[in-house]
């Protein structure tokens, strides 16, 4: 439906996209007729070279363009108006293109002196060439009208399966966040309260990025931003934030929540089991015309022989191979004293309703 939107023109004409072939047959059927006429010696006259360049020309057009037209333009319709329509129509078009195309060869063939029995070619024409039309011209409609409809469907596909990777993130957010606040509320009832303010913010972010396919990089900043926020008040002074962030790549166009599973997954297996806490790097980079997205935690570095076991992190390969192909990669290893997490892929923009500007950590 989308590429309808984007170039009609596809849609009403379903063979214009192999143009290649219809001018491959044009040339092989003017060279036969260049053969014919050159064998009857008529090559000398220029109506002869008119009807040699044009007539392959008229009928390569009317059974390629003409013909699947009155099925295209009521592809639209409910049925059984669409088949009834698309008919009656494709009946009057087909045999009236049918008898004109005999007479325009026939009127340039006896400019050039050629007897032409224009009747019998007429006759010949509506009997065989229009209802040959009408079948080319139903195949070649039904052909797109189907491939049209699977486009659609696979459209449907990864929307859904888009929807139900992020679902599957969302809850485990909340319920992470949940289980913070459940220490809070006992050891500091007002930072507790700090941290409500935080998750609705937080949570207002998710939601909103939940409706799209992807979303600005910038957008996923701030949801870090507000994640971060509320890991700070459970945490303390045990968790330090350093934004390496190139602000001009916020208009790049990523999956949501990519970075913040791995945020969370830092802090969890990096700073929380770590008395003294420790350190998180969040980078964003370009180059050559590929991001790259970097977090790196200090602690203990994370296992070769567990890496990628993880529901989340599969999840997250998932939607890097559902929106980026085989262009994207995910890499997580032990990095120094330490453990990076890398995401590249191509990079794409988006236009999207800002909001007041933000900085890293705000």
């Amino acid at each position: 439906m989308e590429a309808d939107t984007a170039n009609p023109w596809a849609s009403l004409f379903p063979l214009a996209r192999n143009w290649r072939v219809l001018l491959v047959c044009y040339l092989l059927w003017v060279a036969v007729l260049i053969y014919s006429y050159q064998t009857a010696h008529r090559l000398g006259n220029i109506w002869f070279w008119a009807s040699l360049l044009s007539g392959p020309f008229t009928h390569i057009t009317a059974f390629a363009g003409l013909a699947p037209l009155p099925w295209t333009l009521s592809r639209r319709l409910p049925s059984p108006w669409r088949f009834a329509v698309g008919f009656v129509v494709s009946v009057v078009s087909c045999e009236s293109v049918s008898y004109l195309l005999p007479i325009f060869d026939g009127w340039l063939l006896s400019r050039a002196g050629h007897q032409f029995n224009l009747a019998r070619a007429t006759a010949v024409y509506s009997s065989f060439v229009g209802p040959a039309m009408m079948i080319v011209g139903g195949l070649v409609a039904s052909r797109a009208r189907s491939e049209e409809l699977r486009a659609a469907s696979e459209a449907e596909a990864q929307i859904a399966k888009n929807r139900l990777l992020q679902g599957q993130v969302h809850p485990h957010v909340l319920f992470n966040a949940l289980n913070g606040l459940a220490e809070l509320v006992h050891k500091d009832p007002k930072a507790a309260e700090t941290a409500i303010r935080h998750l609705s913010d937080l949570l207002r972010r998710i939601l909103r990025a939940s409706e799209h396919m992807r979303l600005p990089l910038g957008e996923e900043r701030k949801i870090i931003s507000d994640f971060l926020a509320l890991e700070a008040i459970r945490l303390g002074p045990r968790l330090r934030v350093l934004w390496d962030w190139d602000e001009g790549l916020d208009s790049i166009e990523i999956p949501p929540l990519l970075l913040q599973p791995l945020v969370e997954n830092a802090i969890k297996h990096g700073i929380a089991p770590s008395i003294p806490g420790g350190d998180i790097i969040i980078r964003a980079r370009s180059r050559d015309g590929s991001v790259r997205l970097e977090i790196w935690n200090s602690g203990r570095p994370f296992p070769n022989q567990v890496n990628g076991s993880g529901i989340g992190l599969k999840n997250l390969r998932s939607r890097l191979a559902l929106h980026f192909g085989s262009s994207a990669e995910l890499v997580i290893g032990p990095s120094g004293q330490g453990t990076l997490a890398c995401i590249q892929f191509e990079a794409t923009q988006v236009e999207w309703p800002h909001e007041a500007s933000e900085g890293p950590g705000s």
